[in-house]
């Protein structure tokens, strides 16, 4: 879900003429994924314990295998 509103981001800031608006998306975006990301892990951390944090260990954020 994160990668998609990522990529979206990116495709608007390059089809809106104005940058302004498109480099707004990203930045929006950005800060709630930044503020947001930790909460959620350590929500899911809480919920359900080791089995989350093996899964952790064995995927990535974004990017499977990268990021």
């Amino acid at each position: 879900m994160y990668t998609a509103f990522w990529l979206w981001g990116a495709a608007q800031a390059l089809i809106l003429s104005n940058w302004v608006a498109g480099l707004g998306g990203i930045i929006a975006f950005g800060t709630t994924y930044i503020l947001r990301i930790r909460n959620e892990e350590r929500m899911m951390i809480e919920q359900f314990g080791e089995e989350y944090k093996a899964y952790m260990q064995r995927t990535k954020r974004l990017v499977p295998y990268l990021f």
